[in-house]
């Protein structure tokens, strides 16, 4: 930037001399997060109501540059894929949606993490007789320990739409006279273990107090083109 050297009464010097020098960001971004909720129109009076928040924070050294606007893009692009999957999952849809955060286009180290993800579920459902019900979930967890891999990151992500909506399930089945559906509804058993080797869960691990099916692909093969289904086998 080029700027006139003032002298004390504010005027120009004699010959208009210029100084030039570079400006510095005078902001320092530690993070962000991207709310994105939709309500669907599912007609006959019913509606589903899907929202998310992403939490992330930058790793890059103080003063350090980076992609702000593509960073942005990314997790925004997250948040919609992870609305839209549950809306296909209601239609019945048997499409692949990739839930976690897409690595950055250049292939360098990325200067975002995900840190905590905040996922919601209310589904307005009607029973007849001009009675409806409409159950409601949240849940919000830290999702620091697995957002260095795109494909633990979707796997974790899958499992908390998973809970919500066996706990909205639940709730439709008992009001529509069905009683209890049976299913678990905290998250389906994964850990780190099970992701990146053969071999069961010791006897003793009981992740929210449920053993279950154990993964033994890598998560990395998520990211790489084979998606995890709904009932947890690899396609």
């Amino acid at each position: 930037m080029n700027t006139p050297l003032f002298d004390e009464n504010e005027q120009p010097f004699a010959g208009d001399e210029t100084v030039t020098y570079e400006l510095e960001e005078p902001v320092m971004t530690k993070g962000f997060a991207v709310t994105y909720d939709r309500k669907f129109n599912l007609g006959d009076w019913e509606s589903l109501h899907v929202a998310t928040v992403i939490w992330v924070k930058t790793r890059v050294p103080e003063g350090a540059a980076f992609d702000l606007h593509h960073a942005k893009e990314r997790v925004r692009n997250m948040t919609r894929e992870n609305v839209r999957s549950q809306l296909l999952r209601q239609k019945g849809s048997d499409e692949l949606v990739f839930l976690g955060l897409q690595p950055t286009v250049t292939g360098e180290a990325d200067p975002i993490y995900v840190r905590t993800v905040s996922v919601s579920l209310t589904y307005k459902v009607n029973l007849g007789n001009y009675e409806s019900i409409t159950p409601s979930y949240t849940d919000w967890s830290d999702l620091r320990h697995v957002s260095g891999s795109s494909g633990e990151l979707h796997i974790a992500l899958m499992r908390m739409w998973q809970s919500l909506w066996a706990n909205i399930e639940d709730e439709i089945s008992r009001a529509q006279g069905r009683g209890a559906t049976g299913k678990f509804c905290g998250y389906p058993v994964v850990t780190v273990e099970d992701l990146t080797t053969v071999g069961n869960s010791p006897p003793h691990a009981k992740p929210n107090g449920h053993l279950g099916k154990v993964y033994t692909e890598p998560a990395e093969a998520l990211s790489a083109g084979s998606m995890l289904t709904v009932d947890g086998s690899v396609a």
